[in-house]
């Protein structure tokens, strides 16, 4: 299964220790550099680079500079279009993205969309994780707040 991850998702899962599950569930998950830059680059939060490098280093987190162009008809930013060219680029079979506008814009490219609300309830059914709605607890006390 090819998976390609926006930013978010990855935010999310690294600050509640859950990379391991999206390791679990995928195997392998794609992001363009783009979201590399935004995650751990421009980031402050060392727990939140040191989970992504970790899982650079263990060939579970691929990044990938895209070099298919897309023409959007939305306003998006690097990551998302990232995100998005990198799909489209590699046929992917899912994208993991939270942005309204960027899911719109891959849905009308025929991609399969996940946000990280749906995916967490999933790992909950497969007793990945306790509560999904904990989770999301969890995380809108580290402020991060995702679409459900």
């Amino acid at each position: 299964m090819i998976v390609v991850c926006n930013s978010s998702p990855l935010i999310a899962w690294s600050r509640i220790g859950g990379l391991v599950i999206l390791k679990h569930l995928f195997q392998q998950v794609y992001i363009p550099t783009a979201v590399f830059e935004e995650t751990v680059l421009r980031s402050r939060l060392i727990l939140q680079q040191e989970a992504i490098l970790v899982a650079m280093r263990e060939n579970f987190l691929q990044v990938v500079e895209p070099q298919t162009q897309v023409a959007f008809k939305r306003v998006l930013g690097p990551g998302e279009q990232g995100v998005i060219q990198l799909a489209v680029e590699k046929q992917a079979d899912l994208l993991l993205i939270d942005d309204r506008k960027a899911r719109n814009e891959a849905l009308e490219l025929g991609l399969k969309v996940l946000k990280t609300s749906v995916l967490l309830q999933q790992a909950e059914s497969l007793g990945l994780i306790v509560s999904s709605s904990e989770t999301m607890q969890l995380l809108e006390k580290q402020q991060i707040y995702l679409p459900r």
